[in-house]
């Protein structure tokens, strides 16, 4: 279940999809999602949670069009930092899952 996921390996998996995905050309520092979430978790840490679930659904739906060997190259780079793997993120935030 989501719930019992790992906060901060979750922030640090949404951290590698966003630094990872977006243009930075498209993300000031004030609005980077992991910024954001973080002045949330200093007041409302249960909006803090279900909003990090939120950002990491969509990051991963947005991969949804990788290719397999895009996928095992983001896995094996997010592992490096203590983070789920792009594979876990889809099975748990997506209802295609892995596939």
């Amino acid at each position: 279940m989501v719930k019992e996921l790992d906060y901060e390996k979750l922030k640090r998996s949404l951290g590698f999809l966003v630094d990872r995905y977006i243009p930075w050309k498209f993300l000031d520092p004030e609005v980077h999602p992991v910024h954001v979430l973080e002045r949330f978790e200093k007041k409302r840490t249960a909006m803090a949670r279900r909003g990090l679930i939120v950002a990491i659904a969509d990051m991963v739906e947005g991969t949804q069009d990788f290719s397999s060997a895009q996928v095992r190259e983001a896995d094996a780079e997010i592992k490096k930092i203590g983070a789920y793997a792009l594979t876990f993120l889809r099975s748990k935030l997506t209802r295609r899952g892995g596939n």
